[in-house]
């Protein structure tokens, strides 16, 4: 089964924002974990948790392919027994979906069920770009390297699909629109071998939605700090290298000086260094109150006495 670009829209209509969360109540269903669950009760059950998580859950039978259910030579033994299996993608943490159905089936019934958690394309596409921030992205590993690391770290996360803002979404937008290949089989999808590949050689600083100085409207964070803004100007070397991949500036000093020895700084960049002038007079007053300090203590402190010089004696070399 494919990766899906985003979580599928069949989850029950979310609550309103201001309602309470719903308290799950034991299912009335009386069954030991082996008795096989019916289709309207699994779908029942899948429901509840859509509710719960407000996550799309689809209830699978499928048949058990552990050790201890293999098919047996002796007429005598039971048959392999199938069972419900419960998936959706992205949203809640396996251990949190084991939780929920543990509080449904106090008696112990939810071994019935087996749980999948499944991620998405986006999912696992915002991972890459964190992860490439971090320096953990890396393509000597090939793309399933880099899924199994990616799927790994998000094993403990919930909802892996959600960016932590506008500005991240966006990012998120631009990478899944660059890794999207037409296709004469069907519509276009995004491509997540190839999103690896852009992140991994090209870095982030591509995918920033607007490469702007930032104004005093600019509530959003898509637009560019003063600080990032001489960054992606005239960072060099290993400083282009890491704002590039990991968006990090230069030294508040560093970036001010570059505009300040620019011959011809445009607008934004005078704009920027200006804006930035007065956390650079605060540094460096620090700075000068820190060397003041340190050298008053040494002019009022009692002179040491001085230690005589212990003369070397030469050594002489062995034949």
């Amino acid at each position: 089964m494919g990766t899906p670009e985003r979580t599928p829209e069949r989850a029950a209509s979310p609550a309103p924002a201001s309602a309470p969360s719903p308290q799950p109540r034991p299912l009335p269903v009386a069954q030991t974990p082996e008795q096989v669950l019916r289709g309207p009760q699994a779908r029942r059950i899948a429901d509840r948790l859509s509710v719960q998580f407000r996550v799309p859950f689809e209830p699978q039978y499928e048949p058990r392919h552990d050790a201890r259910h293999e098919p047996s030579l002796d007429p005598s033994s039971p048959p392999a027994e199938p069972r419900w299996t419960l998936r959706w993608y992205d949203g809640p943490t396996v251990d949190a979906v084991r939780s929920a159905l543990g509080r449904l089936f106090p008696d112990g019934a939810a071994a019935a069920f087996a749980v999948r958690r499944d991620l998405t394309t986006r999912a696992l596409a915002l991972a890459a770009i964190r992860e490439t921030r971090a320096g953990a992205m890396h393509r000597s590993v090939g793309s399933w390297g880099q899924r199994y690391h990616l799927e790994q770290l998000l094993a403990g996360q919930e909802h892996p699909d959600r960016p932590s803002g506008p500005r991240e979404a966006a990012m998120l937008e631009r990478l899944l629109a660059a890794s999207t290949i037409e296709s004469a089989r069907g519509p276009a999808a995004p491509d997540l071998s190839r999103a690896f590949d852009l992140v991994a050689r090209d870095g982030v600083a591509w995918l920033l939605p607007e490469h702007r100085l930032a104004g005093p409207a600019d509530r959003d964070e898509l637009a560019l700090s003063p600080l990032e803004y001489l960054t992606a100007r005239y960072a060099t070397g290993v400083h282009r290298t890491a704002w590039e991949t990991a968006l990090a500036v230069l030294p508040l000093r560093t970036a001010v000086t570059a505009a300040h020895q620019d011959q011809h700084p445009d607008p934004e960049a005078a704009r920027a260094a200006l804006a930035l002038l007065p956390a650079l007079r605060a540094q460096l007053a620090a700075e000068i109150d820190a060397i003041g300090d340190r050298l008053a203590a040494a002019a009022t402190a009692p002179a040491a006495a001085e230690t005589p010089a212990v003369p070397t004696v030469p050594t002489v070399p062995t034949a």
